[in-house]
């Protein structure tokens, strides 16, 4: 056992914990904080702290919205769990902080205050914020690009004699989008677990094929896959196992198709594809038969199986990659639903 008293233990925490915490009463007064957060105060000590409010710190605007989320948690009972929360302090400077705050009950079971912990994020905030101007720049390249290399195109069919110059242009424009298309995917566009695209990723990707697609007539297909049964993997196998079992799935995925698809994990169990001019049946007989291969040669107590919905694009229908992928998420639910629900089974498919 740790030698000390509770309150030691708690005050060594206080003063060296880099996030702010904060204990307050029902009127939310400060009744102790952090050391990290007296600095942000720009107080010498935590204890100047007690009895002042978030009005005595922040802006006004600020402070009433605290207050009022402390207030719904003392009648409510209920916390307030990784709320993205922008500070405005009274000298005009703004800040950003993930907070999340819990009741604070005495031994009775009686709700007494609020306690809190706040990480800042400014940085990461800024980051973000600098990360989407410049993808929004990049993807302007894009177009402008694309719309150079369509000119090309068009020149190329009106003057035959021209070929070899007009030619040269093109590889070189499409250098140029290779270079771009390369920076798009080095914002933070991928998932760590699969290598795949994540959901930022497929948006910014499948939204400018999309559009591309609209402009020249190219029929498109869009899919939703849902890996089954993980929840029962993770349980009977643990976690480490399940993201296994993920990662497989992105590797069979990205073997079933080309290097000019998009393949994604939006998150949790779900996938997505963007697949240019290919049929509904062939494009699920791909995915069968990858998972199928994948299965027969592993040594895992488990077969990897999936749900999809698989929706086709043809010119003259409105393009829009949410409605498309809301879609073909339904159709994934409804081939699930016929599926039932299915017990795990070792060495079986969900």
């Amino acid at each position: 056992m740790i030698p000390g008293t509770e309150e030691d233990l708690l005050h060594a925490f206080l003063e060296h914990v880099p996030d702010g915490i904060y204990f307050k009463d029902r009127r939310s007064r400060f009744v102790r904080i952090s050391r990290s957060l007296a600095n942000r105060f720009r107080l010498s000590d935590p204890s100047q702290a007690t009895d002042k409010t978030d009005f005595d710190m922040f802006s006004r605007e600020h402070a009433e919205q605290a207050f009022a989320d402390e207030q719904q948690i003392i009648h409510t009972g209920q916390p307030l769990v990784e709320k993205e929360e922008k500070e405005t302090w009274p000298d005009g400077h703004e800040s950003w902080v993930l907070t999340t705050k819990l009741p604070l009950a005495d031994a009775g079971g009686h709700i007494i205050g609020t306690m809190g912990i706040s990480r800042d994020i400014t940085e990461r905030k800024r980051t973000e914020a600098e990360l989407n101007r410049y993808r929004a720049h990049l993807e302007k390249l894009v177009t402008e690009r694309t719309a150079e290399l369509a000119l090309t195109n068009e020149l190329l069919q009106r003057d035959i004699a021209a070929r070899k110059v007009a030619e040269h242009e093109l590889t070189g424009k499409a250098q140029e989008l290779a270079r771009v298309n390369a920076e798009l995917e080095s914002l933070s566009l991928t998932d760590d677990l699969t290598g795949l695209y994540n959901r930022r990723g497929f948006r910014a990707l499948a939204d400018h094929r999309v559009r591309l697609a609209s402009r020249n007539g190219d029929g498109f297909s869009i899919v939703f896959i849902d890996l089954d049964g993980l929840k029962q993997i993770n349980d009977t196998f643990g976690h480490h196992e399940g993201n296994q079992a993920l990662a497989e799935v992105g590797d069979v995925l990205r073997g079933c198709f080309r290097a000019s698809d998009i393949v994604a994990r939006l998150g949790g169990d779900e996938f997505a594809i963007f697949i240019g001019e290919t049929g509904e049946d062939e494009i699920a007989k791909r995915m069968q038969r990858g998972f199928q291969n994948r299965n027969s040669v592993t040594s895992r107590p488990y077969h990897l199986s999936f749900s999809a919905g698989i929706v086709s694009w043809k010119p003259g229908e409105d393009a829009n990659v949410d409605q498309l992928l809301g879609r073909a998420d339904a159709l994934m639910y409804q081939e699930k639903q016929r599926k039932g629900s299915s017990r795990f089974v070792a060495g079986t498919d969900f």
